[in-house]
C-alpha cells in the first residue's frame, strides 16, 4: 500500500460512471495540463506583463515567459494574503494579475479585487483554481476574466487542464505523447501496487518524469486528448469530493491533540474548502517528511520556488520550508487516515 504520490490507472474505478456527469461546463476549454491552459490564456489575452504571487512554482511563470511576457512577483503576508501595497506598486496598466486560493485560503478579499479593477488600468484577472476546483463557489461576487486549473492533480487522468474565459478561444495543438506516456506509467503503477515489483516502480517513475519534461518544451498550448476528455466527463467528482472532505475532517480530528500540544499547526482552519491535500506547518518538516516516506506515505513538499520569488518574500520561503501536504484523497479510507495520523504522531514524538 502507498499513500499519496502519482495516481495509478485504477484509482477512478469507484468513481467512474457509465454516463457523463455535469462537472465539465460548456464554456470550459480543455487542455493537456494547467500549464497548457496558462499558455492558451497568455495567447488569448495578448498582453506583455503578468504579476504572479511569490508562493508559486516555475510552472506558473514559464507559460507566460514562453509567450513573451515579463513576469513580476508580488509579496504575500504570513497568512498568505496578498501584500496590497506591493501589488499596487507593481501592477502596471494593461497587465495580467494571477491569483489563487492556497488550499482554500484566499489571497485577496473581494473588496480588494474590486478596488484593483476600479483603478481603470485595464487589468486582466486570472484565478488559478487548482487547489479548490472541486469546491462549489457562489456565482455572485468578483468574477475574473479567466479561471484555470490543473485537473490531473485531482484524479487518475493521463492529462487534463481547464480554462474558462470570455476573452476568446485558443484551440490548442494535438500531441498525444504526454498522455500516452503517463497512461502506460499509471498502468505500471497499478501492477506495482498489485505485485510489489520494484522494477515496475522504477519504470513508472522514470516515465512520469519523462512525460513532465514534455510540458515545457514548447510555447504553444496542447489540447486534451479525446479519450482523456471522455474519461474526465464520466468521473463523479461530487462523490470524490465527499470522500475527500470526510477524510480531511477526520484527519483534522485525529491531529487536533498534536496541534494543541504545539507539535504542528494547521495551515487552514477549514480543510474541507480544499482537499487537494491536508496541509500543516512543521518546525522539523524535513525529518518528519522522511519518516513518512519510510512508511510509504508520500506527503508533498511544495513548491520549489523561483529564485526571484524566494529573494522577494521571506513569508513564502517560510511556507516552502515548513509546509507538508499530507494525502487525504479519495484513494484513502478512514483506516488509512488512522494509519497516517499514527505515523505522523510517532514521528513528532521522537
Amino acid at each position: 500500500m502507498e499513500y499519496g504520490s502519482e495516481y495509478d490507472y485504477l484509482s477512478n474505478r469507484d468513481f467512474l460512471r457509465d454516463e457523463d456527469t455535469d462537472f465539465v461546463k460548456p464554456d470550459w476549454q480543455l487542455y493537456r495540463s494547467g500549464r497548457d491552459a496558462l499558455k492558451a490564456f497568455a495567447r488569448i489575452a495578448g498582453r506583455k506583463k503578468v504579476l504572479i504571487p511569490a508562493l508559486c512554482c516555475d510552472s506558473m511563470a514559464l507559460p507566460f515567459e514562453q509567450n513573451g511576457y515579463e513576469v513580476t512577483y508580488y509579496k504575500l503576508n504570513r497568512d498568505l494574503s496578498a501584500d496590497m501595497d506591493d501589488v499596487r506598486r507593481k501592477l502596471e496598466k494593461g497587465a495580467v494579475l494571477l491569483y489563487m486560493r492556497y488550499f482554500g485560503i484566499p489571497a485577496f478579499a473581494e473588496d480588494e479585487l474590486h478596488s484593483l479593477r476600479a483603478t481603470g488600468e485595464d487589468i486582466l484577472f486570472i484565478e488559478d483554481r487548482t487547489h479548490d476546483i472541486l469546491t462549489p463557489r457562489h456565482e455572485t461576487g468578483f468574477q475574473p476574466e479567466a479561471t484555470m486549473a490543473s485537473l490531473r492533480k485531482w484524479t487518475a487522468l493521463p492529462d487534463g487542464g481547464m480554462l474558462c474565459t470570455g476573452l476568446g478561444v485558443y484551440p490548442g495543438e494535438s500531441d498525444g505523447r504526454f498522455a500516452a506516456i503517463r497512461r502506460e506509467a499509471m498502468k505500471k503503477k497499478s501492477r506495482y501496487l498489485e505485485n510489489g515489483d520494484k522494477a515496475l516502480k522504477a519504470e513508472y517513475m522514470h516515465e512520469m518524469a519523462e512525460a513532465a519534461r514534455l510540458l515545457d518544451e514548447a510555447a504553444a498550448p496542447v489540447k486534451m486528448g479525446e479519450a482523456e476528455e471522455s474519461l474526465l466527463r464520466r468521473i463523479d467528482f461530487e462523490a470524490m469530493m465527499q470522500r475527500r472532505v470526510d477524510n480531511a475532517l477526520y484527519l483534522q480530528s485525529l491531529l487536533e491533540p498534536m496541534a494543541e500540544a504545539g507539535k504542528l499547526r494547521f495551515m487552514c482552519e477549514h480543510p474541507q474548502n480544499s482537499t487537494l491535500y491536508f496541509t500543516v506547518y512543521l518546525e522539523d518538516r524535513n525529518r518528519v517528511h522522511r519518516a513518512l516516506i519510510d512508511k510509504a506515505i508520500y506527503a508533498a513538499v511544495i513548491w520549489p520556488l523561483p529564485e526571484k520569488a524566494a529573494e522577494l518574500c521571506d513569508n513564502t520561503v517560510y511556507v516552502n520550508q515548513h509546509m507538508l501536504a499530507i494525502p487525504c484523497d479519495h484513494r484513502c479510507s478512514r483506516e488509512d487516515m488512522d494509519f497516517i495520523a499514527a505515523v505522523l504522531k510517532e514521528a513528532l514524538e521522537k
